[in-house]
């Protein structure tokens, strides 16, 4: 009969402690990863109004943001609104903007999906070369026509950053 209450407490301490490491792990992931909504059309075609977005809380604490992820920031010019944008430059790149055409160290990046006649293309038809600053980013959104991105405020700071967009 010893033996048996041993094994049995043996058996529930086992338990508590899956069960106490279980409630952690959710814990973690319920902190690292959100799901956020996004309000803005400024991502389209790859983010519409609407839409539900998996972010990861944690990613940029462990590294810095690189060229082509998907960010959510603050922007404080604004009233520390969020804004969801993609990062084309990182400290150190040279961007230049020309004709629709964005190019990152003399690459093309990105290129404009919208019409060429259109106001917004035609006032920054050459953008000269700029270096993104440290601790800076430069970033656009994919639908030209309504994004209001570096294009307009110049590179944003890395430390307004707040995650990284991962699954939509």
């Amino acid at each position: 009969m010893g033996k048996e209450r041993a094994v049995r407490r043996t058996t529930w301490g086992n338990l508590l402690v899956v069960v106490v490491a279980g409630a952690l792990l959710f814990s973690a992931c319920a902190w690292a990863f959100q799901v956020s909504e996004l309000s803005s059309a400024s991502m389209s075609p790859a983010l519409l109004p609407g839409d539900s977005v998996l972010v990861n809380r944690l990613i940029y604490r462990l590294r810095p943001p690189r060229q082509g992820d998907i960010i959510v920031f603050h922007f404080p010019q604004t009233g520390g609104r969020d804004y969801v944008k993609r990062v084309i430059g990182v400290p150190g790149d040279v961007v230049q903007e020309q004709a629709g055409r964005f190019s990152v160290n003399g690459i093309v990046v990105h290129e404009s999906r919208t019409d060429p006649s259109d106001r917004v293309q035609a006032l920054s038809a050459i953008r000269g070369p700029q270096r993104v600053p440290a601790d800076r980013l430069y970033v656009l959104g994919d639908n030209w026509r309504t994004s209001l991105d570096s294009r307009l405020w110049g590179p944003v700071d890395e430390h307004e950053v707040v995650v990284k967009a991962i699954m939509i």
